[in-house]
């Protein structure tokens, strides 16, 4: 897969993951974009329930709650510290990777609580893709290198535990297509880098 289509879809998953479905969204996902990511859901009867927004927010708005709140805890931290508690603070592992690269998370934008979030960490993901694909010689091994430590670091020594998680207890196609999706990326995106 090249860098700039590697970068769209990761943007795709991280709205996915990152906040409940609006009316533009909801237009992606019924679209071309949704059917061919997320097939299971585009196949199932749910796909009818992204329009009227009242319909959507009673089925989609719920699980959304469900996969990143209630029964599943889309931050890094939860998953990789000894207390399970979320690390919001300098310390958070992905500040750290944040500040080393010379990137900012805006918390109040991306709705979250830490910059370790499973919607921030997969819209980095994009970022550098899309810095690969925009770029040539150095500069794109650069930022390959730093994607496959974002994978090898970050992602892949968590999300796999969350996204399982998310299958397990999603309600709705739409969130355990999703989860699908974003392994299947993941892991294709690593061996492609190795």
């Amino acid at each position: 897969m090249e860098p700039a289509a590697r970068a769209r879809l990761y943007a795709f998953l991280s709205r996915l993951f990152a906040r409940e479905i609006d009316d533009g969204f909801a237009q992606v996902l019924a679209g071309e974009q949704g059917r061919a990511v997320l097939p299971a859901f585009s196949r199932s009867a749910e796909c009818d329930a992204l329009f009227p927004v009242e319909r959507r927010q009673a089925i989609f708005d719920t699980d959304f709650a469900n996969v990143t709140m209630v029964n599943a805890v889309p931050y890094e931290s939860f998953y990789r510290r000894e207390d399970a508690m979320i690390e919001s603070g300098a310390v958070n592992p992905l500040s750290t990777f944040l500040r080393a690269y010379g990137f900012e998370a805006d918390l109040e934008i991306a709705r979250s609580l830490s910059a370790d979030h499973l919607g921030i960490e997969l819209e980095l993901m994009a970022i550098l893709c899309r810095k690969e694909a925009e770029s040539s010689g150095d500069e794109a091994l650069s930022a390959r290198a730093v994607q496959r430590k974002l994978l090898e670091e970050h992602l892949l020594a968590w999300a796999p535990i969350y996204l399982l998680a998310v299958k397990r207890t999603a309600r709705t196609e739409l969130y355990r297509d999703g989860a699908d999706a974003v392994l299947h990326l993941l892991h294709q995106h690593h061996e492609a880098l190795a």
